[in-house]
């Protein structure tokens, strides 16, 4: 009877541990990037949807500030891009585009060159929309 028992856990551990990994697989790949620091990030707003127009809403020159948002980027899992979607809320240096996701203000972040796509965490999206929002 005690076999029996330790082979059916022995045998439910095997089957939840495949059944994850699948899972993980089946989202496609994930890597890190390492970043660059740049001296400043430049925040563009959509304004207009329609016509996929942007106006800058500030320039970031604070090196700690700047700092936060290449560290956040670096720690990021990044995957492919799957698809199309709507246009990016925010562009940061017309290198990055910024969509802020409700209900939970998370947010995705996509490399335009690379075509590489990240969605945040709680706390990198709140440091993130810290500085998007931050008036200096």
């Amino acid at each position: 009877m005690r076999k029996r028992l330790i082979t059916l856990i022995l045998l439910l551990t095997v089957i939840l541990i495949g059944g994850c990994k699948e899972e993980v697989s089946s989202l496609g790949e994930v890597e890190r990037i390492e970043f660059d620091s740049e001296e400043s990030l430049v925040i563009k707003e959509l304004t207009n949807k329609n016509k996929k127009e942007y106006q800058q809403i500030r320039e970031i020159t604070d090196k700690a500030k700047v700092d936060i948002f290449f560290k956040v980027l670096s720690n990021a899992r990044w995957g492919n891009n799957n698809g199309k979607s709507t246009y990016p809320d925010f562009m940061i240096n017309d290198k990055y585009s910024i969509w802020i996701l409700s209900p939970d203000n998370n947010i995705r972040v996509q490399i335009n060159n690379l075509e590489k796509n990240t969605f945040l965490s709680e706390s990198d999206s709140k440091k993130i929309y810290k500085l998007l929002d931050d008036e200096d």
